[in-house]
């Protein structure tokens, strides 16, 4: 294989972790229905997917990314389908996945493409998902989120974007986010909801300015979310996610897990089990 004329993202050890608990449960999620001797067609969306290959910034080895492994997950899935907005990635993954009838990939906002596919997943044409939203930041609709959670076909993993919120838009003082971070930040929630959450009245008075408000910790913001992906996206079964954490044990994003199943969220919460750290 010819090298890339570009540099594979550069990922720390969180994202190799949560790499092996994603391919840990596509194989566990292909094995449960193979067992069932189904009838059922399973399909791997990857919303984000990059080249399919990254370089692990300390070691500076090359980590296969997630299609990747999916691709080599047995019993395999029945379709694939990789999409990312830059080029020089879609086109790597391309030469990846050369040879494949069942594999579609797209170069585009992943938003409209997936508002198109998720409503094919249906339960009566007897086809199901694992869908994989893992976006760079607040790059993701939550319109997607809810109709693959409405869908009652299609079980996904949520990369939770907490750094990006703090260091865009959920501030100490909040009037500080610009517009377009802020136009962002209700697109991915869904509403301007998030706004009461992320902010408390402080028992501190400002004797000329009146209450200050004070920011809310990071797990309150991702408990909220939790609820949200409950209650209004129709996942029936979101346990509590995983905390990602770089090497100075901040925490870089959440990563959550959605089904309708009972017996996805006990296979998911063995997984997370085996690989919490705190």
């Amino acid at each position: 294989m010819t090298e890339p004329s570009f540099r594979f993202d550069e990922i720390g050890a969180w994202s190799v972790l949560k790499l092996n608990i994603i391919e840990k449960y596509g194989t566990a999620y292909t094995k449960a229905f193979n067992r069932r001797g189904s009838i059922l067609k399973k399909y791997y969306i990857d919303g984000f997917s990059g080249a399919g290959v990254h370089v692990e910034k300390h070691t500076r080895e090359q980590v296969e990314g997630s299609p990747t492994r999916a691709l080599n997950i047995v019993p395999p899935f029945d379709g694939f389908y990789f999409i990312d907005m830059n080029k020089d990635k879609t086109d790597h993954l391309s030469t990846l996945c050369a040879g494949r009838t069942n594999v579609e990939i797209h170069n585009g906002d992943t938003n409209p493409y997936l508002r198109k596919l998720l409503p094919e997943i249906k339960y009566s044409d007897y086809k199901r998902a694992l869908c994989i939203l893992d976006p760079y930041g607040l790059h993701l609709d939550w319109e997607v989120i809810e109709l693959a959670g409405q869908s009652g076909t299609i079980d996904m993993f949520l990369n939770f974007p907490i750094m990006d919120m703090n260091r865009n838009v959920i501030w100490q003082e909040p009037d500080k986010a610009s517009a377009v971070d802020l136009v962002r930040m209700n697109r991915f929630w869904g509403d301007e909801t998030w706004r009461d959450i992320a902010y408390v009245e402080s028992k501190q008075k400002n004797l000329f300015f009146g209450p200050a408000m004070e920011k809310q910790s990071n797990d309150v913001i991702a408990d909220a979310f939790r609820e949200r992906l409950r209650k209004i996206a129709g996942f029936k079964y979101v346990p509590p996610p995983l905390p990602m954490r770089n090497s100075k044990k901040a925490i870089v994003y959440y990563l959550f897990f959605g089904s309708r199943k009972p017996v996805a969220e006990e296979i998911i919460k063995g997984i997370f089990k085996t690989t919490w750290r705190k």
